[in-house]
C-alpha cells in the first residue's frame, strides 16, 4: 500500500514538473532588435523607448517597454510563443514613428531578431514630390466619379515631419492635396488616417511625417454635370514625374492642354481614354475638357486600371522598391474589421488565382505586397481606434 502511494505521489510531482516545463516552454519567446538610423551622420539611438505592442488572435492585451543602450540594441524576453500570440515593436524617434514587422513566434525558433530603421526629422519639403499620379475618371449618368492615385516621394534620407502647424493641437501639415471646388462625397481609400485629415480651401491636408522612400495615397470624389460636356480643373500642388489620365468611354472626347493622348486602352471589356504629361511643375492647373458625356453603368475596375498603368510607367519597379508601402485605414472600428476580413479574403483570392495561373507572377507578387502591407496597417488603426475608445 505505501508503495503504491509513493508510486502515485511520484507521478503526480513529475506530471506537475512537465507542465511546469511545457509552460516554461511556452514563455521562452525572445526578440533581440536593434535600432538604426538611416540617415547620412544621423543622431543617436542610445536611449530611445522601444514599445512591444502584444496581440492575442490580433487583439492587443498587453504592452511592454524597455530602452535601447549605446548601440541601439534592445531586448524583450519571456514571451509567449503559444498560437494566437503576435507582436509588433514601435518606437517614436524625432516626432515620427516606426514601426517593426508584425510577427509570431514558430515552433522551434524561440528567438526574433529584428532591425528598425529610423530617419533624423526635417522641416523642410524640398525633397517631396509625386513620382507618378493617375486621375480616373468613371462617368455615370448626370456625374463624374474621379478616383486619383498619388506616389509621393520622399528623396532624401529624412522623415518629412512639417513646418507648418494647421490645427490647434499644433498638428503640422506634411502633405496637401487638390480636390476641385466643384466635388463632393469625399472619400479616402488608403494610404491616409481620418485622424490626420484636415480640410483646407484647396482641399485637405494631412499630418502624419513622411518617411523616406515613397507613399501611396487614393481618394475619389464626385462632380455632377448637366449636359454632354463639361469642365473641371485639376491642380499639381508638388513636381510632378509622370500624370496620366483616363476616361471611361471611348464616345467621350478629351482635350487637356498640358497632356498628350495616348492610344485608347481596353481594360476588362472596358475603354479608356488614355493621357499623358511629363515633368508638371507645382503650380500648373491641368483644365480638362469633356464633351460627349453618355451615362454609363459607371462600373469601376480600379484594381485593373492601377496594374495597366503600372505595366505601362517605365521605371516603377525602381520606385516600388524603394520601401514598403505605408498604408492607414480611415474607417470606424466596424468598419475595419469589415474591411480586415476583405483584405484577408483577398490574399487568399490572389493565391488561388496565381495557383490557377489566372494572373502574372510579377503582378501576384505586387497586389499580394501591397495587400498585406494594407493589412498590417489595417491592424495598427484597429489599435489606435481601440484606444481612444
Amino acid at each position: 500500500m505505501i508503495r503504491r502511494i509513493t508510486l502515485l505521489v511520484t507521478v503526480f510531482i513529475l506530471s506537475l514538473s512537465s507542465s511546469a516545463l511545457a509552460a516554461d516552454e511556452l514563455d521562452s519567446g525572445t526578440i533581440e532588435g536593434i535600432v538604426i538610423n538611416g540617415t547620412a551622420d544621423g543622431g543617436s539611438v542610445a536611449g530611445q523607448n522601444v514599445t512591444l505592442q502584444i496581440f492575442l488572435d490580433d487583439i492587443e492585451i498587453d504592452s511592454a517597454s524597455t530602452e535601447t543602450d549605446a548601440e541601439g540594441q534592445f531586448v524583450f524576453s519571456g514571451l509567449s510563443s503559444e498560437s494566437g500570440y503576435s507582436y509588433q515593436v514601435e518606437l517614436t524617434f524625432q516626432e515620427a514613428d516606426y514601426y517593426g514587422e508584425w510577427f509570431s513566434f514558430t515552433e522551434g525558433e524561440p528567438v526574433k531578431s529584428i532591425q528598425i530603421t529610423v530617419y533624423d526629422s526635417t522641416t523642410s519639403e524640398e525633397a517631396i514630390s509625386v513620382a507618378t499620379a493617375h486621375t480616373i475618371i468613371y462617368i455615370q449618368e448626370g456625374s463624374l466619379l474621379v478616383e486619383e492615385y498619388l506616389f509621393f516621394v520622399n528623396e532624401s534620407d529624412r522623415t518629412y515631419i512639417g513646418s507648418k502647424e494647421i490645427t490647434a493641437e499644433g498638428d503640422k501639415e506634411t502633405l496637401r492635396f487638390y480636390v476641385s471646388e466643384q466635388a463632393t462625397e469625399l472619400q479616402v481609400s488608403h494610404g491616409l488616417m481620418s485622424c490626420c485629415i484636415v480640410g483646407t480651401d484647396e482641399g485637405f491636408s494631412y499630418t502624419m511625417p513622411v518617411l523616406p522612400g515613397f507613399h501611396e495615397v487614393a481618394y475619389s470624389y464626385v462632380i455632377d454635370y448637366a449636359s454632354g460636356e463639361h469642365q473641371f480643373s485639376r491642380g499639381v500642388i508638388y513636381p510632378t514625374a509622370r500624370f496620366d489620365l483616363m476616361v471611361q468611354g471611348g464616345s467621350t472626347a478629351v482635350v487637356v492642354d498640358q497632356l498628350t493622348a495616348e492610344e485608347t486602352l481596353d481594360i476588362n471589356g472596358t475603354e479608356y481614354s488614355h493621357l499623358t504629361g511629363l515633368g508638371l511643375p507645382p503650380g500648373d492647373t491641368l483644365v480638362v475638357q469633356l464633351s460627349g458625356l453618355l451615362g454609363t453603368n459607371g462600373e469601376r475596375t480600379l484594381t485593373w486600371v492601377i496594374v495597366t498603368l503600372v505595366v505601362l510607367v517605365l521605371g516603377f519597379s525602381v520606385i516600388f522598391r524603394l520601401r514598403k508601402r505605408r498604408f492607414q485605414p480611415v474607417e470606424s472600428v466596424d468598419g475595419l474589421e469589415q474591411k480586415r476580413q476583405q483584405l484577408l479574403g483577398e490574399i487568399a483570392q490572389l493565391d488561388d488565382d496565381f495557383g490557377e495561373g489566372k494572373i502574372a507572377e510579377e503582378v501576384y507578387h505586387r497586389l499580394r505586397i501591397v495587400t498585406k502591407a494594407q493589412l498590417m496597417e489595417l491592424m495598427q488603426g484597429i489599435r489606435e481606434k481601440g484606444s481612444d475608445a
